[in-house]
């Protein structure tokens, strides 16, 4: 059987008005939500208009589900967020309802509607004056149980393709399947980068990856643009100074020479900048590697391109990305490291958020 998808909830204690003493009630974690969300598993019979995207999970402070795309009642396609709850009356005690962040959200989705009866089934409403539907899943699922089986098994009770893919291929092919789609995700990547930096140049093109990670590694930390500029340009500065001067992309070339298969040798200076180990890593993935990976094929340099592989074989597993926990549950693979990781997040966008069960690499029909 797939590992469970649920983790443990923590204990949810609502007031008995009939004996007077508080009950504890198991409520779903916010992710298994999520993960039934990001996967078509929530019933389109629950929905208030038909969905045609299903978006991808936030980073960051905000929304945990950002550019979702919805077929409105009036014909319009509307593009928004979906918040997530284990009960309606966080939205409020979170925040929510008070923080521009949430003003485009498309839907707001709970286990359990635990509002009074005169709100109960109605929307909430939004920074601005706008209204979000919110779906309670409890009513239409019934039970903890019902849920994960909904996630593993979808609606009708069969089971994903991918779900036999351990048995059929073992582990070991699993996990190569897998490192190979993180190889073709960071090649992309690398390949974007090159031609960014035909655009704007090296140095300008290192400034955009680095913001994009920062903005994708801030967790739930509040953290403004300028702020962030802060932060770059300590990290930016460490960087540079491997090479003994202001010469970024020199450096940062040097630095990956000398660090043959140890990640934390590439991320020392941008520890030395202030990066916690967890975003740092984030950074390295993100912005330095397709960058020298991108420096490596446009000068045809060998021995970094070399070096570059040797730190990508080596990168350590990030923490568990929401989006993947459902199907990295359904082929029963925990990431050691990083290609791994995002070869199940390669398989997420390519395959399992566009119709092509049956079809992706981790299908038995696609074997041999």
């Amino acid at each position: 059987m797939p590992a469970t998808i649920l983790t443990e909830p923590p204990a949810h204690y609502r007031p008995d008005p009939a004996e007077g003493a508080s009950t504890v009630e198991a409520l779903p974690g916010e992710s298994a939500i999520t993960a039934a969300w990001l996967l078509g598993r929530v019933p389109a019979t629950v929905l208030p208009w038909p969905l045609l995207r299903a978006g991808r999970a936030g980073r960051g402070p905000g929304p945990d589900i950002r550019e979702a795309m919805a077929l409105l009642p009036s014909g319009v396609l509307a593009s928004g967020d979906v918040e997530v709850h284990r009960v309606a009356t966080d939205f409020v005690r979170h925040g929510h309802a008070a923080d521009p962040r949430y003003a485009r959200l498309l839907l707001h989705l709970v286990w359990r509607d635990d509002r009074p009866a005169a709100e109960r089934g109605g929307p909430v409403r939004l920074v601005g004056g706008g209204l979000a539907p919110t779906v309670a899943l409890e009513d239409t699922l019934g039970s903890l149980a019902r849920l994960d089986a909904v996630i593993v098994r979808g609606p009708s009770g069969r089971s994903e393709p991918c779900v036999d893919t351990h048995a059929t291929r073992g582990e070991a092919e699993t996990a190569a399947i897998l490192r190979a789609e993180g190889h073709r995700r960071l090649a992309e990547r690398a390949w974007r980068t090159q031609r960014l930096a035909a655009e704007v140049g090296w140095e300008a093109a290192w400034r955009t990856l680095l913001d994009r990670a920062l903005v994708s590694s801030a967790g739930r930390r509040a953290e403004g643009a300028a702020a962030r500029v802060t932060v770059a340009d300590a990290v930016t500065a460490a960087v540079a100074a491997e090479s003994g001067g202001n010469d970024l992309v020199r450096a940062l070339a040097k630095t990956a020479r000398a660090a043959g298969s140890r990640p934390a040798v590439l991320l020392a200076p941008v520890r030395r900048a202030g990066l916690g180990e967890r975003r740092a890593r984030e950074v390295g993935w993100n912005a330095m590697l397709p960058l020298v990976v991108a420096l490596a094929a446009a000068y045809d340099d060998l021995g970094l391109a070399r070096a570059a592989h040797a730190l990508i074989e080596a990168w350590p597993a990030p923490p568990p990305y929401g989006r993947t926990q459902a199907l990295a549950g359904l082929v029963r693979v925990t990431p050691r490291d990083a290609l791994t990781a995002h070869g199940l997040l390669r398989m997420q966008e390519l395959w399992c958020t566009r119709g092509g069960c049956g079809q992706c690499p981790l299908s038995p029909e696609t074997a041999g």
